[in-house]
């Protein structure tokens, strides 16, 4: 059967919004954050002394410099993320995970991964979830994996 890709399209950004909305309701009730926040906080903690350059940082999730400034703006203000000086480039900003941030997604983490394997297994079987693991890793790329 060959694919069509306007239907595996819509299907794709129908099964991700499925997924958020789901993780969102937990992470929301329990952590006050959202899935967004979660990665936000998640490649933060991955990067290089817990610091990145906010347009890296937006990159990273694939949306907008603009759409990052906007997320980060509640996260500085409840003290999960701090703003420094790029060390050598004044212009630059960087996101620095605070302490509080990394007990915040140290906390979130097994909501996420509950409400995310729940969410899961409804739509596919362990077999399937595998084969859309691969299947999505080319989305981020070899350079991309943590």
């Amino acid at each position: 059967m060959k694919p069509e890709p306007v239907a595996v399209a819509l299907d794709l950004a129908l099964a991700r919004t499925r997924v958020v909305r789901e993780v969102d309701a937990d992470l929301g009730s329990f952590h006050g954050l959202a899935f967004g926040d979660f990665a936000l906080l998640l490649e933060l903690e991955r990067a290089r002394g817990g610091r990145m350059r906010r347009v890296e940082l937006a990159a990273r999730l694939g949306i907008t410099p603009s759409g990052v400034a906007r997320q980060l703006a509640p996260l500085e203000r409840i003290g999960l993320v701090d703003r420094e000086s790029h060390p050598r480039d004044a212009r630059l900003a960087l996101a620095v995970l605070t302490e509080a941030g990394r007990r915040t997604l140290a906390e979130a983490q097994a909501t996420v991964a509950e409400a995310a394997a729940r969410t899961l297994g409804r739509l596919w079987s362990a077999e399937e979830q595998e084969a859309l693991q691969r299947l999505l890793a080319r989305v981020r790329g070899p350079s991309d994996t943590p």
